[in-house]
């Protein structure tokens, strides 16, 4: 049951991507959550030869699939995370979220950490 609602909310940001080249290869993008929504979405796509462009999806948009997602990994009662790292590689066709229950600032993009940070997110698979 969790590989199809990874299917379906990597599918969700693919299909409400913007921002992304029209060839992108892969994407790393952070669904910060408030409670039970979505409040943000933004991250990088990647281009084959490596150029990182900024990227982002409208909440609202994605919201039923990240709520497939979390209710087939958290039960009622529990807490959900405060946001996820959505990793995938077009060309490969694999994918990893990555769960962040309590830092916020964990993958946020500031003045001081822009030129490493979207290398740092990239999808590494190995």
């Amino acid at each position: 049951m969790s590989e199809d609602v990874t299917v379906g909310l990597v599918r969700a940001l693919i299909q409400n991507l913007k921002g992304a080249p029209e060839d992108w290869a892969a994407f790393a993008l952070v669904l910060e959550l408030d409670g039970q929504k979505v409040s943000a979405v933004h991250g990088f796509a990647y281009s084959a030869d490596g150029a990182a462009s900024g990227a982002a999806a409208s909440p609202s948009s994605i919201r039923p699939a990240v709520a497939a997602y979390t209710d087939s990994h958290y039960s009622p009662e529990q807490p959900l995370p405060v946001a996820l790292l959505v990793q995938f590689d077009r060309t490969n066709g694999r994918d990893e979220v990555t769960f962040e229950d309590t830092d916020r600032g964990r993958w946020k993009v500031t003045p001081a950490n822009f030129s490493t940070i979207r290398h740092e997110l990239r999808p590494q698979f190995s």
